[in-house]
Formats: structure tokens, C-alpha cells, sequence
């Protein structure tokens, strides 16, 4: 009950003697016991108010549907796309920017049959 244990309760009710005294005791305790039952006949009455107002929906007689209307078709676009120019997309002009050129390679090696200072004079 209340999740009290049996020593809990001997302790209340031995604290609620010392408080009322033995002769108004019976009274509390029949004025608590009246006010529980009070409360738990409240929330039936609520619980069984609930209960009817939710299943009292199922009862009701449901209206027909209405019919759906078809719909209008969609237009089509207004005609061909713009041009695409840097004005209306964003990054346009990196997108067509020619890479740049790439890095001259070394020069071949000398070859074997030539002399060696030829190579290194010839600019």
C-alpha cells in the first residue's frame, strides 16, 4: 500500500496515536478511510468518463468521403533553359579557365657520341 512497508506503517501509527490520542483516533481513521474511498470513487467516475468519450468516436456514424477531384496537369517549362553566363552561375568562369600549362621537363641527357663541353656551350 503506498509502497510502505509493515514497519513503516506501525511507525505512522504509532506517530499518529502519540499526535491524536486514543480517543480521536477512530475518528481520523474513519474520516481517512471515507476520504479514500471518496477519492477512488472520483477517479472511476473519470476513468469510466474517459473511456466513453474515446470509444463513443468509434460509434459515431462516420461521414462519406468526398470524392476527389482530378487535378489540372502540370505546364511544362516556358520554354528553352538561358544560357549559362557568369552572371547567373556562380563559379562559371573558373569552370572554363584553360589549366595552366605545365612545367617544361628537363632536357634530355647528352648523348654519347657527342663531346661533352658541346652540350654545356650551346646556349
Amino acid at each position: 500500500m503506498f509502497g510502505l512497508s509493515f514497519g513503516e506503517l506501525i511507525i505512522i501509527a504509532i506517530v499518529a496515536l502519540l499526535l491524536l490520542g486514543p480517543d480521536r483516533l477512530p475518528e481520523a481513521a474513519k474520516t481517512l478511510g471515507k476520504g479514500l474511498r471518496e477519492l477512488r470513487k472520483a477517479t472511476d467516475d473519470l476513468k469510466d468518463q474517459v473511456e466513453r468519450e474515446i470509444y463513443s468516436d468509434d460509434r459515431k456514424a462516420k461521414p462519406a468521403l468526398v470524392p476527389p477531384i482530378a487535378a489540372l496537369p502540370v505546364p511544362g517549362p516556358a520554354g528553352p533553359p538561358p544560357a549559362a553566363t557568369p552572371e547567373n552561375v556562380p563559379g562559371l568562369e573558373a569552370a572554363l579557365a584553360e589549366p595552366p600549362a605545365p612545367a617544361p621537363a628537363e632536357p634530355p641527357p647528352a648523348s654519347e657520341g657527342a663531346p661533352a663541353g658541346e652540350g654545356a656551350k650551346a646556349s
